[in-house]
């Protein structure tokens, strides 16, 4: 799932046309793997776009699996002469990848940099595509490969899922205190993150899963300064299970209720509707990255082969909710922690100019995360800007 949540009516145009569309892959190997960048839990892989002549313009492609249209940067729409009956094709390792014009949105803005690639993000490989194919996400050696169905035996504890064939996403059954629940699993989104009223049944009952108030670091996965995020609760989920896998200490934004969406809608009941079922959130990439995900879509089947421990760590962090815009980061909220403010010397709105050695503007927003996590009680220099004035601030890294 995308930082933006909200689609215009020419996105969904270009998805719908995208998921009617018959995908198809030109004669050759039945399976390709690239590398991809992990940044700020979210991936970003290395993809060959096809000009006309053949010849390729590399660039990454952020991979969301919650996500149903096929974006692609104004420039780089332009220089592979989309459109006319031209398709998009682009290359996963060796495997060539054929997408109808019709399913591509251009959109106004340019490629960007990424901390740890020289690359450029140009575009977004959404659900819609990869629905077609078995996907395996190999978090531990990065990489992303896409084949054809029946052409790899995937490894890990099978897991059954329902498809929304309009829009790729996938939902699985998920137990969380005895009681079973739609969630989605989303690569695209950051961190996992579950509707807030759903969650306080839990509390009532837990009242420790709870560890603080406002996103902070992954969790913070939206920036958008809303109240999803401001006053959202912070948990850790002993176990949650997907029918025969069980998932250990997973963190969790119980997401407050925000600004309504287009048609008015909340938040999980918007993104319910690219489901095949209700759902109650999704998730994240902070519990993906523990596995290899092998994604059969045709077989409706996930395979989840563990290969790390749960880091129960992340969400110690300077507890700042940020908000981004055009590059720069703001203060959006105060984290609390047993209803008293983390930080202290930072006000609403300032805007951040450097993290520790950091320089804060144009940092990616998994550099960002980094740059403002550490054991309980370490000390992060912070410069911000208030009212065209520079404010040093010495914030503490607190154990959420």
């Amino acid at each position: 799932m995308s930082s933006s949540v909200a689609a215009t009516p020419t996105h969904r145009a270009f998805a719908t046309l995208a998921l009617l569309a018959a995908l198809s892959c030109s004669s050759g190997p039945s399976s390709g793997t690239t590398p991809f960048v992990l940044d700020g839990n979210r991936m970003y892989a290395q993809v060959d776009f096809l000009r006309s002549d053949g010849s390729a313009h590399r660039a990454l492609a952020y991979v969301d699996m919650g996500g149903t249209s096929l974006d692609l940067a104004d420039s780089l729409f332009k220089e592979l002469q989309i459109g006319g009956g031209r398709p998009l094709r682009f290359r996963i390792g060796t495997l060539t990848v054929e997408v109808p014009a019709a399913g591509i949105a251009s959109v106004p803005r340019p490629p960007r940099p990424l901390a740890g690639s020289d690359l450029r993000v140009a575009a977004i490989l959404p659900a819609s595509v990869l629905q077609h194919y078995l996907i395996v996400i190999d978090y531990a050696n990065r990489t992303l490969t896409f084949a054809q169905p029946g052409s790899l035996v995937p490894r890990g504890v099978a897991v059954p899922f329902q498809l929304d064939s309009a829009t790729g996403l996938i939902a699985v059954s998920a137990s969380v205190d005895g009681r079973a629940y739609a969630i989605t699993i989303d690569n695209g989104s950051a961190y996992t993150w579950v509707r807030q009223r759903t969650a306080n049944d839990w509390l009532h009952a837990h009242a420790a899963w709870a560890r603080g108030t406002g996103a902070v670091g992954p969790s913070n996965m939206m920036m958008s300064g809303d109240t999803a995020e401001t006053l959202g609760t912070l948990m850790r989920i002993p176990e949650v299970s997907l029918d025969s896998l069980t998932l250990r200490d997973v963190g969790v934004l119980a997401a407050a209720k925000g600004r309504p969406l287009p048609g008015g809608l909340e938040l999980f009941d918007w993104y319910s509707q690219k489901n095949a079922t209700p759902v109650i959130g999704w998730i994240g990439g902070n519990v993906l990255k523990e596995y290899q995900l092998a994604i059969d879509y045709p077989n409706r089947t996930s395979y989840w082969l563990r290969q790390s421990a749960p880091d129960t760590l992340d969400q110690d962090q300077v507890g700042l909710t940020l908000r981004a815009d055009s590059g720069s980061y703001f203060v959006a909220a105060i984290a609390t922690k047993d209803g008293a403010p983390t930080v202290t010397g930072v006000q609403v709105g300032d805007r951040l100019i450097k993290i520790g050695a950091l320089e804060a503007t144009n940092a990616s927003m998994g550099t960002i995360f980094a740059s403002m996590h550490g054991r309980p009680g370490d000390s992060v220099p912070l410069v911000l800007e208030r009212n065209g004035a520079r404010v040093e601030v010495t914030a503490r890294v607190t154990g959420f």
